[in-house]
């Protein structure tokens, strides 16, 4: 099958990876040092799972700026476009997707076209009214950033936001991107299939909140967090997943999802899903004030690659006039970032900071 995939980010990335193994695949987006980059084989994406899979599985991928000839003879169409949301209100702005979905649906007259983006709950719905289209679908997708490659070949679950023919075609050629065959697939309603991606982002959201806030009460009272966190987990109805203590739920995803259902339910209420950007601050407050507990004169910030919650905390640090140093992932400059910190803030106590002894500030309890 012939895939046009208009978008050039961690989502059109991993499906057109994992879609490449088997189909032929075009990504097409306005950055032309990206496109000439795909097109030499080197992927933008960060994931572990990247070189091991490309070694083992040639992919038909190739990238083009021109939208137009990408959209030649396409047999399905998938938009993957970032969206921009407002850093103050929280609102997304849809303007560019709906354009070069309009730009699709214009060109590929008869051809299905599914929208990847995490898109506002009823999206789809109005966009279909106003283009009076059959062909426009959701199928929102689930990845987590940094392993988003893992996630496309290793599906828990697609959810197709159409419950007739046209989704149960759209759904086998996502689920033949699997390497594992048995994917659970759902079609659904395209608002409820907007609502289950923002309402899964927002429930993980709040258990990182709820542990972290479990937490900085064991800080605050020399409790155990480790102890205490076991023994909750031992619940079979809680379990261990997304249980170890962090600075935050930070990137895009959770916060934008949460800020969206907050958004969709002002008229409905609720209480939980306001609170949890709160829970967030007030984490990055309390870590901040451990931190200053210690008098630092220089705070160094140990990440390889960004990470909001960090950006948070590196921010009340600088507020209360302490010096940051920030260590992005050159390794021919760790020692002496190492060496010029009183104190190294990392989400995870990998090894390389094993020798830092008592000047690592961490909350990772669960380390290998």
């Amino acid at each position: 099958m012939r895939i046009t995939i208009i978008g050039l980010g961690l989502v059109a990335m991993s499906d057109a990876l994992s879609l490449g193994r088997l189909h032929d695949v075009t990504v097409t987006g306005p950055v032309p040092d990206r496109i000439e980059a795909i097109n030499r084989g080197e992927f933008p994406l960060q994931d572990p799972a990247l070189a091991g899979y490309l070694a083992e599985h040639p992919v038909r991928v190739r990238a083009t700026v021109n939208t137009i000839a990408a959209l030649e003879q396409a047999e399905l169409v998938l938009v993957a476009s970032p969206l921009r949301q407002d850093p103050v209100t929280g609102q997304v702005d849809t303007i560019e997707l709906e354009s070069r979905i309009e730009f699709a649906h214009t060109m590929c007259p008869g051809v299905p076209i599914v929208i990847r983006s995490a898109v506002p709950i009823g999206f789809t719905a109005r966009l279909q009214q106003r283009l009076d289209s059959q062909w426009l679908i959701c199928a929102p997708e689930f990845r987590r950033e940094g392993a988003a490659l893992q996630d496309a070949l290793n599906p828990a679950r697609l959810v197709i936001g159409d419950r007739g023919r046209l989704g149960t075609r759209v759904g086998r050629v996502l689920a033949s991107a699997a390497l594992n065959p048995a994917v659970t697939l759902r079609q659904i309603g395209p608002s409820e299939a907007e609502a289950v991606r923002h309402a899964e982002q927002a429930y993980f959201a709040a258990r990182v909140a709820y542990f972290n806030e479990l937490d900085s009460y064991a800080m605050a009272h020399g409790l155990d967090a480790r102890q205490v966190i076991d023994g909750v987990c031992l619940d079979p109805r809680i379990g261990r997943s997304a249980n170890n203590p962090c600075f935050g739920f930070g990137g895009q995803l959770m916060s934008r999802s949460t800020r969206q259902l907050v958004d969709a339910t002002a008229s409905v209420p609720v209480h939980i899903l306001p609170g949890i950007d709160e829970a967030n601050a007030v984490r990055s407050s309390a870590l901040a004030a451990s931190v200053l507990q210690r008098a630092p004169r220089r705070v160094g910030m140990y990440r390889p690659g960004h990470s909001a919650p960090m950006t948070q905390l590196a921010d009340r640090l600088r507020a209360a006039g302490t010096e940051i140093l920030s260590w992005d992932g050159e390794p021919a400059t760790l020692d002496a970032f190492k060496a010029d910190c009183d104190v190294v803030i990392a989400q995870r106590a990998v090894p390389e900071l094993a020798d830092l002894g008592g000047k690592l500030f961490c909350r990772d309890h669960f380390a290998a």
